[in-house]
């Protein structure tokens, strides 16, 4: 088959396949919910950003020892380092092995470090241990920052395991969001504090089964950051 013949046939699966934040395969409401998506038509990017790649994603605690328990007992993620600049200010960094699915390879947090600037989906916890500030999550009011995104090879059973391990379950997989009000709301910007955008919470609610909402396993951090936990595709 010529390739301008393939083309228009793997971009239709491609639109069908894609899954992460993104369109699923089935929509749980009617046949006339509309598709929100439309794939990117952006042209190459900038040259100047030639080998450009996100390394990774910053948060900020007040609980520096639940939140490593966390990413790291609970989500398997491996400690690079802690740089203890004063007594109150800590920067830790963490990863899956290789920063990429974990168990592709053991490497110990010395040889992670030294690779940092070459990995990818590392998260960076900096603590502020005495603070007068109160951190507000994203579960609690809408603001910046949204959520963490996992993939996993079996989103049912790591659903199985974070419950026994006690891990704070927002929504099950399978099940649809289907209120306006609370943390998942509030950390899609469409919450309580959305303010008059009912339009746009009605038609997240409608579109949650392109989107691929009602499949994915909801949970909470210890400083009640949404963590978002999606099947990979095989």
């Amino acid at each position: 088959m010529h390739i301008s013949t393939l083309l228009p046939f793997l971009l239709s699966l491609l639109s069908l396949q894609t899954n992460a934040c993104n369109p699923t395969r089935r929509s749980t409401n009617d046949n006339t919910t509309t598709n929100p998506f439309t794939l990117g038509t952006d042209g190459p990017a900038p040259p100047e950003t030639l080998g450009y790649a996100l390394n990774h994603i910053g948060l900020i605690t007040n609980n520096l020892t639940a939140m490593k328990n966390f990413y790291g007992s609970i989500l398997g993620m491996r400690l690079l380092f802690d740089a203890a600049l004063t007594p109150e200010y800590t920067v830790t960094y963490m990863g899956y092995a290789q920063g990429g699915r974990n168990g592709t390879g053991f490497q110990t947090g010395t040889e992670m470090t030294m690779g940092k600037n070459n990995m990818y989906g590392l998260l960076e916890i900096v603590e502020f241990s005495v603070s007068d500030d109160t951190l507000v999550s994203s579960t609690q009011r809408t603001n910046t920052f949204s959520h963490v995104g996992l993939v996993v090879p079996d989103v049912v059973q790591a659903q199985t395991y974070l419950e026994g391990r006690g891990v704070d379950v927002l929504k099950r997989v399978g099940v649809p969001i289907e209120a306006f009000e609370g943390a998942v709301p509030n950390a899609l910007g469409v919450g309580g504090f959305a303010g008059v955008h009912l339009e746009a919470k009605r038609r997240l609610v409608e579109a949650q089964g392109l989107i691929g909402w009602e499949n994915f396993l909801l949970v909470r951090d210890p400083d009640g950051n949404l963590v978002e936990i999606q099947q990979q595709d095989v």
